[in-house]
């Protein structure tokens, strides 16, 4: 059953790839790096926000859901209850911000902040939609789901961007594409059925104490893909930002598919009590990324400044080699993301990841600006990757000492082999 899930999620997943890096190429290509930089200056402050104003509420409501205490239907009425609270937070927040003058305000205006803001909303509801119904076991509605978002909002952004090529219109075409998918999916998956008559304030307040728990892993998503924007910002022009900004976001797409594999084996872990299954699938996913990510690193380094001249343009030459050395740094959190949703939605422990992306946080604030100031792009490169690293190794040695079992230990490849051919039956 775990097998015949991840054939249907995993290319999905793989296909939602190719239409997100067609977007990043619209949207790269028609702005050139300099209007690249502007439009990741933007979503790096409206993710900020997103992490201030919505704690990581979205956990909460997850893991209500994968112990079955709660609906799908009634998942996505506390996902838009608790957003759109956070949304209106977010917009008076950014309307303060732009009162205040700073390196990252004079940067933007208040309408690119507005769209962002509006963007990062969106997208969380459309994200969370698709992570609801595939806890819910419907994998082959949710890789439609996946596929069509990037889609729709693909052909948003070439009919809207093309046109009228700025920042402005490259927001608000992503965010039209996104209500696009939110409209679909709650008329086809019927999202909207009258579970909420059965919504408790219970859930909703122990939703919130999950998220304001949760609130310092939600710091994550600004180690992922956006503190390093908002460092560079204030040391670099917006051609060099944006340089930087699309070499992170095009690695940090890969994470799609540690998502997928943690969206079947949760399930599947939590309808099995027994310890050691739980641990063998652990170790079974670890080593299935290990694996990827051991492939992908050269040939990345190998054809990464070829396919990204070729599919960017000239001007975004120096993504290439950038581009290698964060995968490099990116392949530990890859790795490491069995291991997160192990904390944060089995054991019901979000505080000792939290603890851990503080720790991410700090490293890579402080790594990128010093590598960044001594030896340019190049140097805050080694500095994310480094960091990356190292709040890894952290999470490898906090689930070791959690389970007395480390992880990356001797693996017998012929009790992987009989881990997968469990997994059939």
């Amino acid at each position: 059953m775990v097998m015949k899930a991840v054939s249907v999620v995993l290319p999905a997943q793989v296909f939602k790839l190719f239409l997100s890096l067609a977007l990043q190429i619209a949207i790269a290509r028609t702005l050139l790096p300099e209007g690249r930089g502007v439009y990741g200056i933007c979503v790096a402050i409206a993710a900020v926000l997103l992490v201030i104003t919505y704690f990581g509420n979205e956990f909460g409501v997850r893991y209500l859901l994968v112990r079955k205490r709660i609906t799908t239907s009634q998942a996505f009425v506390y996902l838009v209850v608790t957003a759109t609270i956070a949304y209106l937070c977010a917009i008076a927040a950014s309307w303060a911000l732009n009162s205040f003058t700073f390196w990252l305000t004079e940067r933007v205006t208040l309408v690119q902040l507005t769209l962002a803001v509006s963007l990062a909303f969106s997208q969380l509801l459309v994200t969370q939609t698709n992570v609801f119904m595939t806890i819910g076991g419907r994998y082959w509605s949710s890789s439609i789901f996946s596929v069509g978002e990037e889609l729709i909002k693909l052909i948003a952004v070439i009919t809207i961007l093309f046109h009228f090529p700025t920042v402005e219109t490259a927001l608000l075409s992503a965010v039209m594409g996104n209500i696009i998918v939110i409209i679909v999916a709650v008329m086809r998956f019927k999202l909207y059925k009258k579970d909420y008559i059965s919504l408790r304030m219970r859930d909703v307040m122990f939703i919130y104490r999950y998220g304001i728990s949760a609130f310092l892993l939600n710091i994550s998503s600004l180690t992922n893909a956006h503190l390093g924007t908002i460092v560079l910002s204030g040391l670099m022009p917006n051609q060099r930002v944006g340089l930087y900004n699309l070499a992170f976001a095009l690695i940090t797409k890969v994470q799609v598919f540690p998502d997928a594999l943690n969206r079947v084996l949760v399930p599947a872990s939590m309808a099995n009590r027994d310890g050691q299954s739980r641990f063998e699938m652990v170790q079974l996913s670890v080593t299935a990324l290990l694996a990827f990510s051991i492939v992908v690193i050269p040939l990345m380094g190998l054809l990464g400044t070829p396919v990204i001249i070729f599919l960017f343009g000239i001007e975004y030459i120096d993504v290439g080699p950038i581009s290698v050395v964060l995968f490099a740094g990116f392949a530990f959190k890859i790795v490491g993301k069995p291991l997160e949703a192990h904390f944060n939605e089995i054991a019901g422990q979000p505080k000792v990841v939290a603890g851990i992306q503080i720790f991410s946080m700090v490293a890579m604030a402080t790594l990128t600006f010093l590598g960044a100031f001594q030896f340019g792009l190049m140097g805050a490169a080694v500095g994310s990757a480094l960091s990356m690293a190292l709040s890894t190794i952290a999470l490898f040695l906090a689930y070791a000492k959690a389970t007395s079992r480390p992880v990356l230990g001797p693996i017998s490849f012929a009790a992987l082999f009989d881990q997968i051919q469990k997994l059939r039956v």
